[in-house]
């Protein structure tokens, strides 16, 4: 009996010895999932922290051209970076405005009869020129009004549009105290309302980039846009390029680290209409 307990001696040692093993080739496995559950979870949470700034960021862009009437020329960019981090992360914000054009004038036709979308020439009566000296804000040609009662007026059909604006670029030259120069609008022909209206104040003989909002008036098949001269010397000019009525479309990209969010946002009558909003 002594001898077969003294041959048991050391039976254990082979399971320890496998049992080792198998824990070595399990623990390693599971350590490296741990850890790279680990990274996973660090990198989810930064790139969550990453979406929200950058979501942020489309979110502020929307505010500040719907509410902070950020002023835009179609084709430009403003650019900039929110005040405060969001997540502690700092998104970076661009804003390009382009529009929907319905009717527009550049008057590269060298008369009153070019562009596109209206229903009619312009009609005009005093001194109205088109012409090509005075430095056109774009193409070959502008437009220019001069001395008192000089007047131009045309005509189209925005009927069951809403959230129009008029757009233009207009250089004023000379004008003294009392002389002025206005832009009007009309659904009817009869009932006219001043949208904007250039002083002394204006005149710096640069060309300036002038969005007036027409979402306040109903749209008609026959919708009148006219600009009126209350100017009293041949040496006071007014004068106008690039023309167009449409609405506004903005392409906003937002970057927070390595994450970009784009979107394309229309407003209309201070209503935005988001188009797409996907993560790059």
């Amino acid at each position: 009996m002594r001898r077969m307990a003294s041959d048991e001696k050391g039976q254990a040692f082979p399971l320890a010895l496998i049992a080792l093993a198998v824990g070595a080739l399990l623990i390693m496995p599971f350590l490296n999932g741990v850890s790279t559950h680990l990274l996973a979870s660090q990198k989810f949470a930064a790139s969550t922290s990453e979406q929200y700034a950058a979501d942020a960021g489309v979110e502020d862009a929307i505010w500040k051209v719907t509410y902070d009437r950020a002023v835009i020329p179609p084709g430009d960019t403003l650019s900039y970076s929110l005040d405060d981090p969001v997540n502690g992360i700092t998104s970076s914000i661009s804003i390009t405005r382009d529009t929907v054009s319905l009717a527009t004038d550049g008057f590269e036709s060298g008369d009153l009869s070019g562009g596109s979308g209206w229903l009619n020439n312009w009609a005009d009566t005093g001194d109205v020129k088109v012409r090509k000296q005075e430095t056109p804000h774009g193409g070959i040609y502008h437009l220019r009004m001069r001395k008192a009662n000089s007047y131009l007026e045309r005509d189209a059909d925005f009927a069951g549009q809403s959230g129009l604006h008029l757009q233009l670029w207009a250089k004023v030259d000379s004008l003294e105290d009392a002389d002025f120069v206005e832009a009007l609008v009309s659904p009817d022909h009869t009932s006219w309302n001043v949208v904007k209206t250039w002083t002394s104040a204006d005149s710096d003989n640069t060309y300036h980039f002038v969005d007036i909002d027409l979402s306040p008036f109903t749209m008609s098949n026959q919708f009148w846009i006219a600009f009126n001269s209350g100017m009293n010397s041949p040496n006071d000019n007014f004068y106008i390029d690039d023309l167009l009525v449409g609405s506004a479309l903005y392409e906003i990209v937002s970057s927070a680290g390595d994450t970009t969010v784009l979107a394309s946002v229309n407003v209309l009558a201070g209503d935005v209409s988001v188009l797409t909003w996907q993560r790059d």
